[in-house]
């Protein structure tokens, strides 16, 4: 959609009630909806975004919503007639994070995905073969008791390229077999295993198969036959047996069990044993992990051993398993990870409450952490759904309490703008706290909630006075922090995942990003490149040199990609383009007598100087800025601001093809309109290509924000406010840092009130 036709509304605060977009925000916090039909069963996932997601069916179909700004809005729903099977609508993330909605109706193997605002249909248009429940061969008088039997699950999955698998056990010549359909994109390929054992004569259709797809999409088969828990794999061509396990536990009883991956092949199984213990029956979890080396059991929680009933288990790198422990007097959810082959609670200690007394709903969903994301539970209460997230040693209602008064924080350093970073649903925000102990606050929005970092170890150097730090977020959504210290302007950068902070680069291991001589530069910014590597740009005004250098593998230090002579007097700025390649800008006042800006963008290991920009000619009535502010748009598109004349709005200017344009004034100045503190101008593109600009109005006290976009600055948008005020308050509004995402723009600054000043965050959502 163009930036022409992309309306958006009014600026909210994160954790309170976001103003309506295409949804219905639901009527109190943590609440996804207040009236789900019989039966509605809800799954949930995060998206790649930290985002939690949940999925119900819901005459005429299913529903969805997502957490956004504190409360659930609805996505798009499904339409279907007849949605039905066991767990009825399922959720999971594809090979490339997506989330993707699965189900059946009546027979057809529904598949959908979660792009943006929108819901895509990748279902099949023809059913899959039909089920077979009678036993092959010549006719047999067998005598039955009169029991109704249950139809055991069909299993449905997605490989890697989101297309359908289902999968069920079935009576064959003598024996069950496993039998699975895949879809093609043009036609259904069946594969079937005999002899996955035997044929119960009166309820031939009972026995069960766990269907699930590896990273890259080829499918596994999991049965139980009696105590033996074996695992087929598809070799391309065929199902063959890679494992097989016989627990040396007795147990009265033995659940399905569940499979999940590692990186480099490793399988994680995990079942349940019924047990007799504290006078009663209890489900003693199990699990094991299994490589070329053979399986063994995984360690357990030193103290308290794993009861209850598995509602959730998943692989990768960190595995992590959900369970509802109900054995006791009080139910609880318990959330475990392994880290190392080391089990980590991630959901406190037995005192720790829960959601409400789980007896009473059944089977909740579990949406497993994803990145720095929080375990959280959704689940049924009467026909109400409700979800609840981890939070400081307990479940809470998501949206359950705005932000304080004060905003994100207070003791913002006067004169030094908050550093902003977006990335899909998550947003950072870092600021400099001035007096005796200065250090560097990091705040961090998961989608669903605020996390502070905690304190940075700061033992390499505290943060240079005046020294805006720099952030980004990784794909992970980690935030990566670089800031210059006191000691000489030496360098320090660190990541944070949501524990504690990783030191990537301390002076005190060498010399800075920039080389031997870079102990005295200006560290300025930190972006992703188009690979994922950390990249640090810095300045080194003795030398006049201007450089970026990248992240080596784990364990190691920095590398010089480039450096190159610049005018670095005033701080340069960075960012990155749509194709992910940093893009550093500097500014330079010739001859006192106008402005020139020179770009550059790093295409492998060396920079590519796009052309100069020059300023009319400029009078001699200020003080050079201190900085400026630089953008990327999605098309190749560039752009600067900074602020000068005392008498003047922003100058903005755009490069877009092969030449730059200066823009005109985004507005008349006040009287008393500055620069100096306060007075820098921030900008972004948002996803649609408009440039947004955001600068304080020195007259009215206001941070304002504007849109460019159609070649003129557009006025009057859905939800504006008077004066296109961001800030609306009492307090003086200085020092804005504006950024943006696929889904929204958020624009954070600083109020001073008296000699203290505290940080602040609104943001606006758009439409697609």
């Amino acid at each position: 959609m163009s930036a022409e036709t992309t309306p958006d509304r009014g600026w909210f605060a994160l954790g309170t009630s976001a103003p309506p977009s295409s949804a219905t925000p639901a009527p109190s916090p943590g609440v996804v909806s207040p009236s789900a039909g019989p039966g509605a069963t809800p799954s949930a996932v995060y998206d790649a975004e930290g985002r939690l997601v949940v999925a119900w069916a819901a005459a005429p179909g299913v529903r969805l919503r997502r957490l956004e700004g504190g409360r659930f809005q609805d996505l798009p729903p499904i339409s279907a007639q007849n949605v039905g099977g066991f767990g009825a609508v399922m959720l999971a993330r594809d090979s490339a994070g997506r989330v993707l909605v699965y189900f059946f109706e009546d027979t057809r193997a529904r598949v959908h995905r979660i792009e943006g605002n929108t819901v895509v249909d990748l279902s099949p248009k023809t059913p899959p073969p039909a089920r077979v429940f009678s036993i092959p061969g010549p006719p047999r008088i067998v005598a039955c008791p009169a029991l109704i039997q249950p139809i055991a699950p069909a299993q449905l999955a997605v490989d890697g390229e989101g297309r359908p698998m289902v999968a069920w056990a079935e009576a064959g010549i003598g024996a069950m077999r496993a039998v699975v359909h895949r879809w093609t994109g043009a036609a259904w390929v069946t594969w079937s295993f005999p002899g996955i054992g035997p044929i119960d004569d009166c309820a031939p259709h009972t026995k069960s198969v766990t269907l699930t797809p590896d990273p890259k999409g080829h499918p596994y088969i999991t049965f139980r036959d009696k105590r033996a828990i074996s695992v087929l794999a598809w070799t391309g061509s065929a199902f063959t047996t890679e494992s097989s396990l016989l627990p040396e536990h007795d147990a009265i009883y033995m659940s399905d069990p569940w499979l999940a991956f590692g990186p480099k092949n490793v399988h994680w199984k995990a079942w349940n044993e019924q047990i007799t213990g504290n006078g009663g029956l209890r489900y003693r979890v199990h699990v094991w992990r299994s490589d070329e080396k053979g399986s063994r059991e995984a360690k357990q929680p030193a103290d308290r051993p794993l009861f209850g009933q598995i509602l959730a288990f998943a692989g990768g790198a960190r595995p992590r398993i959900a369970v509802l422990d109900t054995s006791g007097t009080r139910s609880e959810l318990r959330v475990v990870a392994w880290e190392n082959d080391t089990p980590v609670e991630l959901t406190g200690d037995p005192g720790a409450a829960d959601f409400p007394p789980a007896r009473s709903h059944g089977s909740p969903s579990v949406a497993l952490p994803e990145g720095s994301a929080p375990p959280a539970v959704v689940y049924r209460g009467g026909n109400e759904i409700a979800a609840r997230i981890w939070s400081a040693g307990a479940y809470h209602a998501p949206g359950g309490a705005a932000e304080p008064e004060d905003g994100l924080g207070r003791g913002v350093a006067e004169g030094i703008a908050p550093a902003l970073a977006m990335r899909g649903g998550k947003i950072a925000v870092a600021w400099l706290v001035d007096g005796a102990k200065r250090t560097i606050v990091v705040r961090r929005w998961t989608g669903c909630a605020w996390e502070t970092a905690p304190e940075l170890p700061l033992e390499p150097g505290r943060p240079g006075s005046g020294l805006r730090p720099a952030i980004t977020i990784d794909a992970e959504g980690r935030v990566l922090l670089v800031f210059s210290t006191s000691a000489g302007g030496a360098m320090v950068v660190a990541r944070w995942g949501g524990r504690s902070w990783e030191l990537l680069h301390v002076p005190r291991n060498g010399a800075a990003p920039g080389g031997h001589h870079a102990g005295q530069a200006l560290a300025f910014g930190v972006e992703m490149d188009g690979s994922g590597a950390p990249v640090v740009a810095w300045a080194d005004r003795a030398n006049g040199k201007l450089g970026l250098s990248r992240h080596l593998e784990q364990g190691q230090d920095f590398r010089l990609i480039s450096s190159d002579h610049a005018p670095v007097y005033i701080t340069p700025a960075m960012t990155t383009d749509g194709a992910g390649r940093p893009v550093v800008g500097m500014l330079d006042w010739k001859d006192r007598s106008a402005f020139v800006g020179y770009t550059r963008r790093l295409e492998g290991d060396r920079f590519v100087d796009l052309p100069p920009w020059t300023s009319a000619a400029t009078p001699n009535s200020g003080f050079p800025p201190e900085r400026f502010d630089l953008a990327a748009g999605p098309s190749g598109e560039v752009a600067l601001a900074f602020r000068w004349n005392p008498a003047e709005a922003p100058y903005v200017a755009l490069f877009k093809g092969s030449s730059w344009t200066t823009l005109s004034a985004p507005g008349a100045a006040g009287a008393g309109d500055a620069p100096g503190p306060g007075g820098s101008p921030a900008i972004t593109f948002d996803k649609a290509g408009g440039l947004r600009l955001a600068y304080a109005d020195r007259a009215s006290g206001e941070v304002l924000v504007k849109r460019f976009v159609g070649g003129a600055w557009s006025t009057n948008e859905a939800g504006a406010t008077p004066g296109d005020s961001v800030s609306q308050s009492e307090g003086a509004s200085v020092d804005p840092a504006i950024a943006a995402s696929d889904e929204a723009v958020c624009v954070a600054w600083s109020e001073r009130e008296g000699g203290e000043g505290r940080v602040l965050l609104r943001c606006r959502r758009y439409e697609h």
